[in-house]
């Protein structure tokens, strides 16, 4: 039999092994993907669907398992483009924010869908070298044919972390949608207006920014 002390070294191990995978994961798109479906697909899975607050559950779930390895604030750089040399240090800040809260909202009311539904991650692939990589996914649901989804990663310049900026689904980018749409609003109207109606949308969708 295992001395208690053989065991408690095991117990430490495991835990040391789980931490630095948790703290590392960020280093590799492929392990990052997986490591974030597996913990917000593990937390949607105890929700009651059946409670007054279900919404809330779900946005602090994208809020607290999602955003923190989204790369909102460049998302939002591309999404301005060719508008962004028309923007100060200012309105650039509130719409980066205002980007962010859409990002929770378009997340939160996809995630509120989620009943048991699967999500295959292709394997792991080496990514030295690289800047830029896209991680294949299929989003399996019984009663339907799979989605296939593609999410596009960046490598944070001088650090070793990896951070989504777009979600393609079926072919059709979510970033590329949104910036055909806000270019569109912004050549009928302005930046500001466009800030604001961005923002108004966000607070109607999720409340206010937190």
């Amino acid at each position: 039999m295992m001395t208690m002390r053989v065991v408690f070294l095991l117990l430490l191990t495991s835990l040391f092994s789980a931490t630095s995978q948790a703290e590392n994961v960020d280093q590799n798109p492929y392990r990052l993907m997986n490591y974030v479906a597996e913990q917000t697909f593990s937390r949607l899975a105890k929700i009651d669907r059946d409670s007054s607050t279900v919404d809330q559950q779900v946005e602090d779930i994208v809020r607290q398992q999602l955003m923190p390895h989204i790369d909102y604030r460049y998302a939002a750089l591309v999404v301005l483009s060719k508008h962004l040399k028309k923007t100060d240090e200012q309105q650039r800040a509130r719409f980066i924010k205002a980007f962010q809260e859409y990002l929770v909202a378009t997340y939160t009311q996809a995630l509120a869908q989620y009943k048991q539904q699967k999500v295959l991650i292709e394997p792991e692939r080496a990514v030295e070298g690289q800047t830029k990589v896209t991680v294949k996914a299929q989003f399996i649901d019984g009663e339907r044919p799979p989605i296939n989804l593609s999410f596009k990663f960046r490598k944070l310049r001088n650090k070793d972390q990896w951070l989504a900026y777009d979600l393609v689904a079926e072919g059709v980018s979510l970033l590329a949608t949104k910036q055909s749409e806000i270019d569109s609003l912004i050549r009928s109207s302005s930046v500001d207006e466009v800030i604001e109606l961005l923002e108004k949308k966000n607070f109607e969708s999720v409340g206010p920014s937190k």
